[in-house]
């Protein structure tokens, strides 16, 4: 399948956030220069994908399971000369691939630990032991029905397929 060019993309990123940012870039590479993520595999190249927003290449873009390897440490950001705030441009890439699906299976794990416990990571009855010996407060569950409340609220319930865990 051949990729055909198109400002299109380029135009819908402009309009969302920090992405009208994306039209200053003249690939220079300076975001990949000094990127960890980079530095530990090859196949994260932060250039490459403000390139393929650049040409248009939507789809393969959105799809391309590359976008969820930067850390957000955002030192592409600080170093860019021409200000293109390149991981909040991938923030809204990860906003639009999840809106079509497009995110890690992992997360959906994580997910399901938010919407059931109001935290990723619960922690477990060991750790509130060990902070109450060590004199620390215990840590404060959220509410989880405000959590969820603002996940269904939001489509985010749906989009996940979330299945609330069994008593």
């Amino acid at each position: 399948m051949a990729l055909k060019i198109s400002s299109e993309f380029r135009k819908e990123i402009s309009k969302l956030g920090e992405g009208f940012s994306i039209n200053y870039c003249y690939q220079c590479g300076t975001c990949s220069g000094g990127c960890p993520a980079l530095r530990y595999t090859k196949v994260y190249n932060p250039r490459r994908i403000m390139e393929n927003v650049l040409l248009g290449f939507k789809e393969d873009t959105l799809k391309d399971p590359v976008l969820w390897l930067c850390t957000m440490c955002h030192a592409c950001l600080e170093a860019c000369p021409q200000g293109v705030k390149v991981s909040e441009i991938l923030i809204i890439l990860r906003n639009l691939a999840t809106q079509i699906g497009s995110y890690p299976e992992h997360l959906n794990a994580e997910v399901s630990a938010l919407l059931d416990y109001g935290l990723i990571n619960p922690g477990s009855g060991a750790i509130q032991r060990r902070r109450q010996q060590l004199g620390l407060p215990e840590v404060p569950r959220p509410k989880v029905d405000n959590i969820k409340k603002v996940a269904d609220e939001t489509g985010f319930i749906k989009l996940t397929g979330y299945k609330p865990k069994e008593e």
